[in-house]
């Protein structure tokens, strides 16, 4: 039996667990939302396997249509299949850390090895530093968080076919159409590889992860875990950690997720992110409940997330060391010693939290746009049978451009005159709490201009080539291109266990 308290920790059995986010459940519902038809076999069943969405035939219509992409896209890839989940199969491959030359190579899956990180230049799936300058972030029970980069069969034959010019459409973007999905597949086919699931198009995942080992027991079996070979450090001096050279086997709990794919009308891309429950607390915002009310929100409280152990701190979000980029070392920044800092997510649902503007072409304040995306959480939670270790997962917002347009780096803002189709809309603010830490809105004084995933998704030139949208695709053209029938490396490939 459970039991919550004022600070919304559960106390269970005598031990206490940790803190997690509560959505409100008086906002709008969305009837016509049936999780059913998602599934395989058309029914909801426990951890069942569910069906990508559709993205040659999205509907560019509203916000719960990019929304509902996203949910659906999520559920697919942490779906069983084969003894292990989607994102572990062969439709996947993992992208290595660039090597020194700034070269990534693609890694195709196998189910029965492990993932291994090793810390030099050969290191071959896994990263301790945040996109940007590399900032390293640690859970308060004193775990490194990892990140690993995933891309799909689709993106890998596109990115192939691009290193050898032999795509046969004429822009050379994302594909987003039929005819274009079609000469990626005769390319591919040609090489003597079939595309397991076309339609869900070039889709990249970026994911975070911590160590299981440092999660409550309790809450152990709330997450997706991987089975990886992480490198150790020499921990004598608390201002720096070398690596030793030598890799040790842990189990990593997924805690985040970025879902990036191209869709009908986008080549652009959607970016959707989720985080788990357990991660960090959350800003005050505000939502319109079922009687069209605004409602307020206070900042989530409680001091056992995984991320933070103080959330009334009003100091957080502080940078304490980064990734060395030569020695693959973990320093400290100065004045500062390796050590975990209180993490908060400043924009619940990926918009500000004043409500006197509107963060997209369709919401006309912030309180609308969050309560869109808190009602497509409660609709696709409430339906999920309890126990589905998906149930733990939040969908924090997605962003995309409108019209399809290039991206200009700048968020939607009638205020600042930012409406042209090239800004971000959607959650237009958005960020993960596991992988923009510093990077959020507030955090580093980012005005509402550029607070979005295309600030850095994008280039002056305001292009939708692949190499200005997808950080990864210039370093992978550079590097090896491995395909599903290449010798499998068993230093470099993961087991990935569905709980």
């Amino acid at each position: 039996m459970t039991s919550c308290n004022k600070d919304n920790k559960v106390i269970s059995s005598g031990y206490t667990t940790l803190d997690y986010t509560k959505l409100p459940t008086d906002v709008e519902k969305i009837p016509y939302l049936k999780l059913n038809n998602w599934f395989v076999h058309a029914n909801v069943i426990l951890n069942g396997e569910v069906l990508p969405a559709n993205s040659v035939a999205f509907n560019n219509g509203t916000n719960i249509d990019f929304y509902e992409w996203s949910e659906q896209m999520f559920l697919w890839i942490t779906s069983p299949q084969d003894s292990t989940i989607v994102l572990e199969t062969r439709e996947f491959y993992t992208v290595s850390p660039p090597d020194s030359l700034k070269k990534r190579n693609l890694i195709p899956h196998h189910s029965t090895k492990t993932l291994s990180a090793s810390v030099n230049i050969m290191k071959l799936d896994s990263e301790e530093g945040q996109a940007g300058d590399g900032d390293v972030l640690m859970s308060k029970e004193g775990s490194l968080i990892y990140y690993i980069t995933f891309v799909n069969d689709v993106y890998a034959q596109f990115l192939t076919a691009g290193k050898q010019d032999s795509i046969k459409y004429p822009n050379k973007k994302f594909p987003t159409t039929q005819t274009e999905l079609d000469a990626i597949k005769a390319f591919a086919k040609g090489n003597g590889e079939t595309l397991k699931s076309p339609n869900t198009l070039s889709m990249e995942l970026k994911t975070s992860w911590v160590d299981l080992a440092t999660i409550p027991t309790v809450n152990k079996t709330d997450y997706i875990t991987v089975k990886a070979n992480v490198p150790i450090y020499d921990k004598k001096i608390d201002t720096i950690w070398t690596p030793t050279g030598n890799t040790e086997t842990k189990t990593l709990a997924l805690i985040g997720m970025h879902v990036v794919g191209s869709v009908n009308g986008h080549p652009e891309m959607i970016w959707a992110t989720f985080e788990h429950q357990h991660n960090s607390p959350s800003l005050g915002y505000k939502y319109i409940d079922a009687n069209k009310q605004t409602r307020t929100i206070a900042a989530d409280t409680g001091d056992n997330w995984l991320l933070n152990k103080k959330s009334t701190d009003t100091v957080f979000n502080i940078v304490n060391m980064k990734y060395g980029k030569t020695d693959n070392a973990i320093e400290a920044k100065a004045g500062k010693t390796i050590t975990a800092s209180n993490t908060k997510r400043i924009n619940a649902f990926g918009v500000a939290y004043d409500n006197d503007y509107a963060p997209n072409n369709e919401n006309n304040s912030t309180a609308a746009s969050n309560s869109q995306i808190i009602a497509i959480n409660n609709t696709v939670r409430n339906q999920l049978i309890k126990g589905d270790v998906r149930k733990n997962y939040i969908f924090i917002g997605a962003t995309w451009t409108q019209k399809g347009a290039a991206p200009t780096g700048k968020s939607y803002s009638v205020e600042r005159k930012q409406t042209s189709p090239g800004v971000a809309v959607g959650a237009s603010q958005l960020a993960n709490s596991t992988m923009e830490t510093y990077f959020q809105y507030g955090a580093k004084k980012f005005n509402t201009s550029n607070a979005s995933c295309f600030a850095c998704h994008s280039n002056s030139l305001h292009q939708n080539t692949p190499n200005a949208l997808s950080h990864i695709y210039s370093e992978l053209k550079l590097g090896t291109i491995i395909t599903a029938n290449s010798p499998i490396d068993s230093k470099a490939l993961a087991t990935i266990s569905y709980k």
